[in-house]
């Protein structure tokens, strides 16, 4: 049943396409009049007003450059944008006789399909690099040339053309990739000795401080920059074992167990905010003197390694549950610590103050200004007090730990315990050991190409290893002649005194910059299967087809589109971070602006609000997909996801907040349907990206409904009208501006359908939450507006409303985008009109989303290079 929505669609307009195709048609009498009389002042050959010449007797419909034209028309008098005011609108009978035999033409003339080459973007390149050599690790090197955006997507044939700077790039790429395979000969490891003085070491928030040349660490965590030091110059060059020399004491010891100091392997590309786990641990030295002792021990080191110092048994431990017992204990010991606390973080109210000034040492210090104080306010310097009760929950949240904690790790580095380390010395190689790197380079030589036996001859074994790589780097598989002419350029190489290695290592680089390898689609014709995998993967993973898929195509099943449908289904994401969503939504939606964006600080949005802006919108179209729920719940759904207190904070709802990981964790929460929020025009990560931080400018916002949600993109403004200026006075509201700004009729045309769709959506300020009046001007939001078929919408709700009751719009634009992401290519008339009959036929079997997407899978635009 579900396969005959595109197959029905398919079937019906490939007929049509078959009618007169690719001749020139005589314009009828009753168009040809209305182009002579209504059109020609300002389109005429002479005067041909914005580059468009109507003064035709006929159409060369093979043209496509004709088709794009006379197809921009057909739109233009469809949605009555032309003739534009002051002029008067056609007639209805006029406009639909035109735009009938405008239509007609295009659909008899317009074949599907006429994708570009289509190169691999960066994202797929890098990801194809990975998958091909089982290398997980690699990225594109810095400097990179960016991609170019087409219809709105960085994957559109038509945006990646290949520059010489980036063909430069692909090469200096591949020969890295080679490079890490078959690396040139090293010279011989040299002996060398780091000396780390306390002073070389770093020092990072709290977790260690110098006293009189001595390093003091005094506390844990799973974070190593809350409980760790590392030198900041000793970087291993050569993987081996080297001999690792320390000097360490204790520093007011509280009992008599030692202490454990711990010393990790730190890659040096690691970031601060590495959990310990993430490193190799090489010895536990266990600490028991308060005069310096020196230890020494021999570890294996890998290249680009540093040691790690850590203290493993500290008291103070940067978790909140640890921090609430410390905290308790001083507290009972000492009423006026608490006291000093409870000044410090509430007023007399009991409303919170900032926690960032009791960060650190400076929080340190406060603290005891405040115990000398005799006139400190000991009336709430109880354990059960109300004050005590709230600042224990302060303590107990992720802020609490991370400012608290750093205020309570001076009170050990000046009163102890501490560990105190003296000096550090690295020696070595002792001996050269494989590292991480060495194992991994073995391993994808062993895959690539295999052991070579002793009496095989080179030829036989480059051979065998081209007959194998080949097909897997292009994606399909090769002739002889190509195996041949790949084996020839290594056998001159060869001839000419280099070694084996150097002749593959020269394979690889000439594989990695071939265009069967750079592009897809390149076979002339309908798409083979083999172009099929490559297309579905490539839209549904952003890598090339796994080993199921390529199976397929060559058994020859993906032709049917069944069985193009079941390997969909396999291949759709079931996570937010899935590259689909990733890529796709990002793009289609523009949340990928949010990572450029920070809002204004009057708006007390941080950059975690930002990524759970983000995170809500890639979470919610993966439950539509995942769940097939009805198109509708793009709108107007009665969920979303983001978490509890941003819930509270930017969408006012009625929810439990807390500073614990439930109140911060990105969840499902319910929501009412046909209110302001939810849905794709009730988010944040929507307002954020359709603003610019500071205020909110309806007519960006407009437009981006329009492309975005109606499939009904803006043209560009004429090259002589001035930009809109804000009122940075803010005297005047955005609907004054453009009030005066649209008095012109070239502006008002185009204003007339972008304005209603920006003013609607003003009630939101710029990063999605809902205001009554507009800033400065202190005059309430007008976001009453007539849409361009003359339905009158009073805020949001009713616009929700609208686009529910004018569904397959949205879909047939959600369509579209997906299918210019998917194929490379904007669909043209031909292929919009088959969306269009999918989704009508999609919307009478349930209207479900992923069955949507599917059917457009099955589709002959998909299909059809």
């Amino acid at each position: 049943m579900k396969r005959s929505i595109a197959l029905g669609a398919a079937a019906l307009l490939l007929a049509a396409g078959t009618l007169s195709a690719n001749e020139s048609a005589t314009i009828l009498s009753g168009p040809a009049k209305t182009l002579q009389t209504r059109c020609l002042m300002c389109h005429s050959a002479a005067v041909q007003q914005a580059g468009v010449n109507l003064e035709h007797s006929s159409i060369d419909w093979s043209a496509e450059e004709n088709r794009a034209l006379w197809e921009r028309v057909r739109n233009a008098v469809d949605q009555k944008r032309m003739p534009p005011p002051p002029l008067d609108p056609l007639v209805d009978s006029e406009r639909q006789e035109l735009v009938s035999f405008l239509s007609d033409g295009l659909a008899k003339n317009t074949p599907f399909g006429g994708s570009l080459p289509r190169r691999l973007n960066s994202a797929e390149y890098e990801a194809t690099i990975r998958d091909l050599f089982d290398y997980p690790q690699f990225e594109l090197p810095m400097g990179f040339p960016p991609d170019m955006t087409s219809h709105g997507f960085d994957n559109v044939a038509e945006g990646l053309a290949l520059s010489p700077p980036l063909m430069e790039a692909y090469a200096n790429t591949a020969w890295e990739v080679a490079d890490f395979l078959f690396p040139p000969p090293r010279a011989e490891a040299k002996q060398r000795s780091w000396d780390s003085p306390p002073e070389d070491m770093v020092i990072s928030f709290s977790a260690s401080t110098l006293h009189d040349g001595v390093m003091r660490l005094v506390s844990r965590s799973i974070d190593i920059m809350r409980s760790c030091t590392w030198p900041s110059r000793v970087e291993i060059m050569d993987s081996g074992t080297y001999r690792i020399t320390l000097t360490a004491s204790q520093f007011r010891p509280k009992s008599k167990e030692p202490m454990l100091l711990e010393v990790y392997a730190r890659e040096i590309t690691a970031s601060d905010r590495s959990k310990i786990q993430a490193f190799r641990l090489l010895k536990t030295i266990e600490v028991t003197s308060e005069s310096p002792e020196t230890f020494t021990f021999e570890a294996d080191l890998y290249e680009g390694q540093t040691p790690l110092i850590r203290w493993e048994n500290a008291e103070l431990d940067h978790t909140p549950e640890k921090l609430v017992e410390l905290y308790t204990k001083r507290f009972r010991e000492n009423p006026r610590y608490l006291a000093a606390y409870q000044t410090a973080l509430f007023n007399e109210d009991g409303s919170r103050k900032s926690l960032a000034r009791l960060r650190g040492r400076n929080g340190h210090l406060v603290i005891h200004e405040l115990i000398e104080d005799e006139s400190l306010d000991m009336s709430h310097a109880t354990l059960d007090s109300e004050r005590t009760k709230e600042l224990m929950k302060i303590i107990d949240s992720v802020g609490g730990m991370q400012n608290l904690g750093d205020t309570l790790a001076h009170e050990y580095h000046d009163n102890g315990p501490a560990l105190q380390l003296h000096a550090l010395k690295v020696e070595g190689p002792l001996k050269i050991v494989d590292g991480p790197k060495d194992i991994q380079r073995k391993e994808m030589r062993l895959s690539l190409a295999g052991v070579k036996p002793e009496d095989l001859p080179r030829e036989e074994y480059a051979r065998r290893m081209l007959e194998t790589f080949l097909p897997k780097a292009f994606r399909r598989p090769v002739d002889d002649a190509t195996v041949d002419g790949y084996l020839a350029i290594a056998k001159e190489h060869w001839a000419q005194g280099h070694t084996l290695d150097e002749g593959i290592h020269l394979l690889l680089r000439n594989i990695l910059i071939s265009p069967r390898f750079l592009y897809r689609g390149l076979q002339p014709g309908k798409l083979d299967d083999y172009d099929l995998a490559s297309r579905l993967s490539y839209f549904l993973t952003k890598g090339p087809p796994d080993e199921e898929l390529l199976a397929a195509a060559r058994a020859g099943k993906l032709s049917d589109p069944a069985e193009l449908r079941a390997q969909a289904e396999r291949l759709l994401p079931t996570t937010p971070k899935a590259p689909l969503i990733q890529s796709f939504t990002g793009q289609w939606l523009d949340t990928r602006k949010l990572s450029s964006i920070m809002p204004d600080a009057k708006f007390e949005f941080s950059e975690t609000d930002i990524s759970i802006a983000r995170q809500e919108v890639d979470a919610f179209v993966t439950e539509i997909l995942n769940e097939n729920r009805p198109m509708t719940d793009f709108i107007d759904p009665d969920f979303t996801f983001t978490s509890k207190n941003f819930a509270a904070k930017v969408y006012g709802q009625k929810v439990e907040t807390s500073d614990t990981a439930d109140g911060r964790a990105v969840q499902r929460i319910p929501m009412e349907r046909g209110g302001r929020y939810g849905g794709l025009l009730g988010q944040s990560a929507i307002m954020i990206a359709t603003a610019n931080g500071v205020d909110t400018q309806p007519v960006l916002r407009g437009v981006w409904v329009l492309d975005r949600i109606l499939g009904m993109p803006s043209p560009p403004p004429p090259k002589n009208v001035p930009a809109l200026t804000p009122d940075v006075a803010g005297a005047k509201t955005p609907r004054e501006l453009l009030a005066a700004h649209t008095k012109e009729a070239s502006c008002s045309v185009c204003h007339n359908r972008i304005d209603p769709f920006g003013f609607v959506l003003e009630n939101f300020d710029p990063v999605g939450r809902w205001r009554e009046e507009w800033p400065k001007a202190n005059v309430p939001v007008e976001s009453a507006a007539v849409l361009p078929d003359g339905t009158k919408v009073q805020d949001v709700t009713d616009l929700k409303r609208w686009v529910v009751g004018n569904i397959d719009r949205f879909s047939e634009c959600f369509g579209g985008k997906l299918m210019t992401y998917a194929t490379g290519r904007a669909p043209n008339y031909a292929e919009r009109k088959e969306i269009e009959s999918i989704v009508a036929a999609n919307h009478e079997q349930g209207n479900g989303a992923r069955d949507l997407v599917l059917a457009l899978i099955q589709s002959e635009t998909f299909r059809t290079r």
